[in-house]
């Protein structure tokens, strides 16, 4: 069948329904209170005073944007027929996950289509059944499918030179969770670079800036700041209208971006369940204070890999030979969660969808194995972490109360007495997984600078190495090293 009579339209709309019905399916089905509930309390609370939420919800961590996700679910579970019904309270808590990961699927269809449609149909298909997305949005409810969609969306608009749309993007993901900052080094280089031209240190002269691409970068800041003040300041506001008695109305305006730049603070553990270099050593939960080698703290170093990273991305913009803001956004986030402190098994989730975007723009089939292993190994960190929340439940009791079954009955009673045997098995599952999530890490590192520093990046080592032997070994002969019979 010829590519170009396929009615590529509603082959994307159908994978976007098959994505978006496979994840409510799920999501109604896996019933999980962990972090779910939490979401859940704060949107009840919101329904109490919505712009005052500073002041008033419990233990509130999240930028103003999601709130008005929250508030509406907040409304719906107030409802008995829903609040009161499992299936029903894990689908409104997790409708927006879902929806905005099924999103993404259109976004890389867009994307692959600057190639072609069949790579872009391809792409969307291969994330509509992505395990890592669907047990984060269906089965755990987690907002960073959220950010996934909204960090594609960004990347594409990035991609197509959109430079006040980009600054629109990148505030609302910055509100949306903290982690949308990670993303600022390479944000910004792009944007210098759409904005001035190359920045390659052989082709960038002050003396050539012009006032309308002066004007242009402009535009992204005020975009930016404009998104920032139009999300924050009714927030803001409210905190000052609801403050309580003795807090000063200044103290009170700032309190919203207080709560912000406080997450950053709240895990201060060089790994909190994420399988990177500081699970590997041995320091799960872990305060980041601790002196892991004469002098240094896992901290300490934690912010000196992190200045590497950002001097590793201007690198690629100042010295590179080849572009990929795809990849470079891919090396970033890679090289934050395996190498920085205070990082949560979620967050490898964004690494995943950069890497089938470096995929699209490269087309190097190099990258597809490797965005294959991510997948599983992202997965794997969020299964092992929410599964062993889950067997605190006792999710299992039903099989204990079926009249019998004397032997299961039996069987339960002694697994509630000796626990269940695979939480026996957990340090090592997540030290393996560490050392898998390590090597993927020095591959993906060796293949990016190889993209970014080589002229000929698309030389497998394996042809490099043999050919490198070759003359080696030509020359030995005609040296008479070497004689042959």
């Amino acid at each position: 069948m010829r590519t170009e009579r396929v009615p590529w339209g509603q082959w994307v709309v159908t994978v976007f329904c098959f994505a978006l019905v496979l994840r409510l399916i799920v999501a109604a089905a896996y019933l999980n209170p962990y972090d779910t509930e939490w979401n859940i309390m704060w949107g009840v609370e919101l329904c109490d005073g919505f712009f005052s939420a500073y002041q008033h919800v419990t233990d509130l961590d999240y930028p103003p944007l999601y709130l008005y996700v929250l508030r509406v679910v907040g409304a719906l579970v107030k409802d008995p027929q829903i609040g009161g019904y499992p299936p029903l309270r894990m689908l409104a808590i997790k409708f927006m996950p879902c929806l905005t990961d099924s999103l993404t699927c259109l976004v890389l269809y867009r994307l692959g289509g600057r190639r072609s449609r069949l790579w872009g149909a391809a792409a969307a298909a291969l994330w509509s059944v992505n395990p890592a997305a669907i047990f984060n949005c269906a089965c755990w409810g987690q907002t960073d499918c959220v950010l996934l969609c909204m960090a594609a969306l960004l990347m594409t608009a990035l991609e197509e030179r959109r430079v006040t749309a980009s600054g629109v993007l990148f505030a609302a993901m910055c509100c949306t969770k903290l982690q949308g900052l990670y993303l600022a080094p390479v944000v910004g280089m792009e944007v210098l670079t759409i904005c001035f031209g190359s920045l390659h240190y052989k082709r960038f002269h002050f003396k050539h800036i012009r006032r309308e691409q002066v004007n242009r970068f402009l535009r992204f800041l005020a975009a930016v700041g404009g998104t920032f003040a139009v999300i924050f300041l009714p927030f803001m506001i409210g905190a000052v209208a609801g403050r309580p008695s003795g807090e000063t109305p200044l103290s009170s305006f700032w309190k919203p971006l207080t709560v912000y730049g406080g997450g950053v603070d709240k895990y201060p553990y060089s790994t909190m369940n994420a399988d990177n270099f500081y699970m590997l050593w041995g320091l799960n939960c872990v305060n980041d204070s601790t002196r892991i080698l004469p002098g240094i703290s896992a901290g300490g170093m934690g912010k000196f890999f992190l200045l590497v990273v950002i001097v590793l991305i201007v690198a690629v913009y100042v010295c590179g030979r080849e572009r990929s803001h795809w990849l470079a956004a891919y090396l970033l986030m890679e090289g934050i969660f395996m190498l920085t402190c205070r990082q949560h098994e979620r967050y490898q989730m964004l690494t995943v969808v950069l890497l089938l975007g470096a995929l699209l723009q490269i087309g190097d089939k190099r990258i597809l194995p490797l965005f294959g292993w991510q997948t599983l190994v992202v997965c794997a960190n969020q299964c092992r972490v929410l599964s062993a929340v889950q067997e605190k439940y006792g999710w299992w009791d039903y099989y204990a109360n079926v009249s019998g079954r004397e032997w299961l009955q039996s069987a339960m009673e002694q697994v509630r007495r000796d626990g269940v045997a695979w939480l026996g098995w957990y340090n090592t599952l997540a030290q393996f997984n560490a050392l898998v999530n390590v090597c993927i890490f020095f591959v993906s590192v060796t293949l990016g600078l190889q993209f970014f520093f080589d002229g000929q990046w698309r030389v497998s080592f394996c042809r490099r190495a043999e050919k490198w032997l070759y003359d080696v070994t030509e020359n030995a002969k005609k040296r008479g090293i070497i004689q042959w019979k």
